[in-house]
């Protein structure tokens, strides 16, 4: 893993959990470090899709702009000014010290909703909600 900010642009709204489906990716990890539990649920159980506005209330967004047009240019914003702000080498180690409690967790829990996923694709449930959805 590269030691650098990531700074993630989405120009639409956000949807963690694919409705019928489980998380995937580390939403089942990512999100209860972020929202409260009861969030948590409706965002993962429901496949709610929400705006910019919402997830920047909850907390899983660090700003929403209120222009599309404007994602690009804000997201750049932000790299200038850790860019300018921090030497390359500070940058990269305070990456290093935020990320570290995380990962040996993360790569346990991607295991785990990898398992979960393939339970879920194998299932009759699943079957039935592809068939649904291609109808």
């Amino acid at each position: 893993e590269t030691p650098i900010p990531t700074i993630a642009a989405i120009n639409g709204p956000a949807k963690f959990c694919k409705s019928r489906h489980q998380p995937g990716m580390g939403g089942s990890f990512t999100l209860p470090q972020k929202l409260p539990n009861q969030v948590c649920n409706d965002v993962l159980l429901t496949g709610r899709v929400f705006s910019g506005q919402e997830a920047e209330k909850m907390g899983v967004a660090l700003k929403s702009v209120p222009s599309r047009s404007m994602v690009l240019e804000e997201s750049l914003k932000l790299a200038e000014q850790i860019v300018t702000t921090t030497s390359p080498n500070a940058t990269m180690e305070t990456v290093k010290l935020l990320r570290a409690p995380y990962l040996d967790i993360m790569d346990a829990r991607l295991q785990l909703e990898a398992e979960a996923q393939a339970r879920c694709f194998a299932s009759n449930d699943f079957k039935i909600a592809l068939a649904f959805s291609e109808e």
